[in-house]
């Protein structure tokens, strides 16, 4: 059984540059952001060389709610293409609230290989068009738990959160004392660039051997959906900049996005692990409606 937890938690950030699930603990703390902890570490480019995204579909909101998603379980969401261009870039949105990382840790190291947990495949009308079984969430938690964090502690003389020099402290006592929900990350797939085109069906199969979360945003039509992606400027040139086009608003005038059906699937048995079969709609069941997860699709690559 799929659960539903409705909790505090630090809110989505919108931008039109990434959507990026952060929780910001102090300016001595580190900080998980989409695909892992990151502690002082800082990666710096070529100054000619900018990153930069164009995204086409994205889900986002400030009043999202985890799935639970218990271990064993394959979740399957589906998507429809409006317009012709190139995607090399999917990020789904995982949690691991903390009320279940003891579980989804301990079934992972009781597998042959936690790194091969869980695996998403994405295909398009039915064929495998990418397929990543690297577990990149469940390594992340693992890294989370198993790192050194800060020892902060509350000054109730300035009211404020600050750190102890020189003095560490777990990961539950770091969460503990800065009130941190969950451990939120993302499964990232990059791949060859493919061309989609209108009427094009792209659907997501995730499976894990372990539970988590999804993050999703009460949606109940596509239509609503695209409503969202214009008011909070989710699609469109990232990161943002003077005369960056094309723009949220040329996209969905040019009728260039993504939508997600607002439904979680389920599929009872799924498609074997890098065997490049084909899948059918008619495979899968409908679990929950007016639900749509957080996700990404784009094409990411430089420019100068």
């Amino acid at each position: 059984m799929i659960l539903i937890i409705m909790s505090l938690r630090i809110k989505w950030i919108i931008a039109a540059v990434v959507i990026v699930v952060a929780v910001i603990v102090s300016l001595f703390a580190s900080r998980l952001i989409m695909g892992g902890p990151i502690m002082n570490h800082t990666t710096k480019l070529p100054p000619t060389l900018v990153p930069h995204s164009i995204i086409y579909g994205s889900v986002a909101c400030n009043d999202s709610y985890n799935v639970l998603v218990p271990g064993n379980t394959t979740v399957v969401l589906v998507y429809h293409v409006h317009g012709n261009f190139t995607i090399n870039d999917v990020s789904l949105v995982i949690d691991f609230p903390l009320s279940i990382i003891n579980e989804t840790l301990s079934v992972a190291f009781k597998l042959p290989n936690p790194e091969n947990a869980m695996w998403l495949g994405i295909y398009v009308n039915g064929k495998l068009t990418a397929f990543d079984n690297q577990s990149d969430p469940i390594i992340a938690l693992i890294n989370a738990i198993d790192q050194p964090y800060p020892y902060v502690y509350y000054n109730t003389t300035t009211k404020t959160y600050e750190s102890a020099p020189g003095k560490l402290t777990t990961f539950w006592q770091f969460v503990k004392a800065e009130n941190i929900p969950a451990i939120y990350t993302d499964f990232n797939v990059e791949f060859s660039a493919i061309h989609v085109k209108s009427g094009d069906t792209i659907v997501i199969v995730l499976y894990s051997a372990v539970p988590y979360a999804l993050p999703v945003c009460g949606i109940t039509s596509e239509a609503e959906e695209v409503q969202s992606m214009v008011r909070n400027n989710l699609i469109g040139f990232s990161p943002p900049s003077p005369n960056a086009v094309p723009t949220v608003q040329q996209l969905v005038g040019a009728g260039q996005y993504i939508t997600e059906v607002p439904t979680i699937y389920l599929m009872s048995k799924p498609p074997v692990a890098r065997n490049p079969e084909t899948i059918g709609i008619s495979g899968i069941k409908p679990y929950m409606n007016n639900t749509a997860p957080i996700y990404i699709m784009a094409y990411s690559g430089f420019g100068g």
